[in-house]
């Protein structure tokens, strides 16, 4: 079922480029995949309109969307989401902000609903903001959009106003305007909930979670995380579940679970990597470096450090190198290293200044300043900490402040302006006076927050039961049924397995059948070709097949019982006075294999002798090959190819007579090449005798030897050069 509806979002996602604003589906799936697969939904709107439009009227417009065959509606939406598409993280071309900047002046043109004219001021809000990081211009364009949409119960509408809302809270949380931001994400949970989608309901609740991180409320964030968790679960959003995955990892950086913040640090990494999205992986390797850097692992903290802005140089991206920059010259300066670390803040300096950020400038400053101070620079100390304290108190941040001036009275004081450092201390203990709660109401305070800790562990403890006493009856039921399910599969598994068991039983004794000799149950030819291939070639340097001549026919004259008790004797008395091993080929015939080198006169009188002690009256003939047979290493022959010419070699030793026991081999010069093994074998080795490639020995007269002829090749001349094949 799961696969089911995976399918079925992924078929709907892929034809929101011809449908993008059809139905209230469609809005929200819109706004997921834009979310999720930025670039997939980027691919689909330039398969759409191949080319964006350049128009300066209506009428334009109008044609343009009559030639690529699409309502006006439709290119319009394009075009909106072209223009965000654009100033998202996940477009990194070079031009990126001047097409979105062209796509909005155009946009200027078509928009006259209420829709479109919010749509409108929200991608310029999103335009200053980026670009130009003029957030209170930004806000601005935000505060007028919303109001054109706030009232509307249209799901286009209400998505809209749903990224509205947290575009302009994530900004009030830049600029540390806290009550602001906090006011507009109460907006952007409830919008949420009014869509009534689970997506969009755990991403505003993640927002809702770094907010709270960030004010140091980390009850409330670990609070609003789980419900994220709670609400993406089941999904297929890996985007969002790396998101998730990020901010947990910075909670338990803060509350020093190092293994839990390790954990998700680096499961957002691998997800973001898998994603593409190599802005997040920056921030993920960050937070892995200030886990490091927290506990004072410095050099571990510097390696990701170095990793991240190599990201952010090859990103393009001033604002997170600026970070980076920051970040390494504090550890530096943790280490010890002043100058690398005022080289790296002074670096993040300049960029902070050119951008007007002065949400991150002020931290800069006072950095630069408390690192000048450990050199004993004091003008450097006094020219950073005054703009530090400049930049605190029109953000109205006391804490600051009030550490900038007194970096700056510090600095006077070396400088020798002792007035204007009494001035400073002054108006220092005047805003600490006034800062500085009571130790009243920092109780009252304390108290407050367990109170709230309480209160979600007990709502969070009052929904769990709610939950069970709901899924009690129908999980009572379906236990019943899964018991009796699962009742029968046993029995099934039972039986499969009994099957399959006696099956393998069966195959296992038919393989162990195959490899023996069905009269004697001794070892045959196929259990020598199975020993073969599963042994080392270099194990195997001697065979032999050895014919006890008067015995072929024993099976005849003595019948099978008695000729299989003979031969079941003579193959254990030949293993264990040879020490090799043995198989039997038919009546009279064994094949021997030996893992040393034995000489063929030596092998020969050791059957003899063997023979005899059992009183064995019989001729003895033998072909006797030494391995390897070809001087090549790389060339390997088969249990087959060698069997063949020990065959022959029998052959030829069986044509020498009954007078005496006779032995054949052979040998082949160092150039002898595999063709020689190659199938006609007898005709393509007596090819090789003839012309000296092959050399024979034997303990009898080498004329004498008739060797096996085809009957297919017994009018071939074996004088011919080539070889048959």
């Amino acid at each position: 079922m799961h696969i089911f509806i995976t399918l079925l979002f992924s078929l709907t996602l892929s034809l929101l480029s011809n449908t993008v604003s059809a139905s209230t589906n469609d809005d929200v799936l819109a706004e997921i995949q834009f979310r999720e697969n930025p670039k997939v939904l980027a691919q689909n709107i330039e398969n759409t309109i191949p080319s964006l439009p350049g128009f300066t009227d209506l009428a334009q417009f109008n044609a343009f969307a009559k030639r690529h065959l699409l309502s006006a509606a439709d290119l319009q939406r394009n075009i909106q989401l072209a223009a965000r598409l654009k100033m998202d993280l996940s477009d990194k071309s070079k031009d990126r902000y001047l097409v979105a900047n062209n796509l909005i002046q155009q946009l200027e043109h078509i928009s006259h609903s209420d829709f479109d004219k919010s749509y409108l001021l929200m991608l310029k809000g999103r335009y200053v903001g980026r670009s130009q990081q003029d957030f209170k211009q930004a806000i601005e364009y935000y505060q007028q959009a919303i109001p054109l949409v706030e009232l509307s119960s249209k799901s286009a509408d209400q998505v809209l106003l749903y990224t509205l809302y947290e575009h302009i809270s994530v900004i009030h949380m830049i600029m540390r305007e806290t009550d602001t931001a906090l006011k507009y994400l109460q907006k952007l949970s409830a919008t949420a909930q009014k869509i009534e989608n689970d997506y969009l309901i755990a991403h505003a609740e993640s927002v809702l979670g770094k907010f709270f991180y960030k004010q140091n409320q980390i009850g409330k964030a670990l609070s609003h995380y789980t419900a994220a968790i709670k609400y993406s679960r089941g999904g297929n959003n890996p985007s969002q579940n790396a998101h998730i995955e990020l901010q947990l990892a910075r909670v338990y950086r803060d509350i020093e679970s190092w293994d839990e913040a390790l954990t998700s640090a680096n499961n957002a990494v691998e997800s973001f990597t898998l994603l593409g999205n190599d802005n997040y992986v920056s921030s993920a390797m960050t937070v892995i470096a200030m886990i490091y850097a927290n506990q004072e692992q410095w050099y571990q903290a510097i390696d990701y450090y170095l990793n991240a802005q190599q990201i952010e140089i090859r990103l393009g991206n001033e604002t997170g190198l600026a970070l980076n920059q920051h970040n390494l010259g504090e550890v530096y300066f943790k280490i010890g290293d002043i100058d690398n670390s005022l080289s790296h803040l002074k670096l993040a300096n300049t960029i902070f200044t050119k951008k007007n950020s002065e949400h991150y400038l002020v931290y800069n400053d006072l950095l630069i300043a408390e690192v000048s101070a450990s050199k004993g620079n004091w003008r450097d100390v006094e020219e950073y900490a005054t703009k530090a304290e400049r930049i605190a108190e029109a953000k109205q941040l006391p804490k600051e402040q009030s550490e900038a001036l007194e970096r700056i009275a510090t600095a006077q004081e070396h400088l020798g302006k002792y007035e204007q450092a009494y001035k400073n201390m002054l108006k220092l203990n005047s805003i600490r006076s006034v800062a500085t709660p009571s130790e009243n109401e920092l109780d009252l305070k304390q108290s407050k927050i367990k109170q709230q800790k309480l209160n979600l562990k007990l709502s969070q403890v009052e929904k769990q039961l709610q939950q069970k006493a709901e899924q009690l009856n129908i999980a009572h039921l379906t236990s019943l049924i899964c018991m009796f399910l699962l009742s029968l599969l046993g029995l099934l598994l039972v039986k499969q397995w009994r099957l399959k068991n006696k099956a393998n039983q069966l195959n296992d004794t038919l393989q162990q059948t195959r490899l023996l000799e069905p009269f004697t149950q001794l070892p045959n030819f196929l259990s020598f070709k199975y020993d073969y291939n599963n042994a080392s070639q270099t194990q195997i340097k001697t065979l032999a097949l050895i014919c006890l001549s008067d015995q072929v026919n024993d099976d005849l004259y003595q019948g099978y019982e008695g000729c299989a008790n003979m031969h079941k004797r003579q193959l254990l008395a030949f293993k264990s006075s040879l020490n090799c091993q043995g198989y039997l080929i038919r009546p009279g015939m064994f094949l021997l294999s030996f893992d040393n080198n034995i000489a063929a006169p030596q092998l020969l009188a050791q059957l003899r002798e063997s023979l005899d002690k059992n009183q064995w009256q019989t001729n003895l003939h033998m072909g006797i090959l030494h391995l390897p047979l070809l001087a090549d290493p790389a060339i390997k022959l088969t249990a087959s190819q060698h069997f063949t010419t020990l065959q022959m070699m029998l052959y030829g030793a069986r044509t020498l007579g009954f007078n005496q026991d006779y032995f054949v081999t052979m040998k082949t010069l160092n150039f002898a090449s595999a063709g020689i093994f190659s199938k006609p074998i007898y005709l393509n080795i007596e090819k090789s005798i003839v012309r000296g490639i092959v050399k024979i020995e034997t303990n009898g007269n080498k004329d004498d030897i008739l060797w096996p002829k085809w009957k297919n090749h017994q009018n071939i001349d074996i004088n011919d050069d080539k070889v048959a094949s």
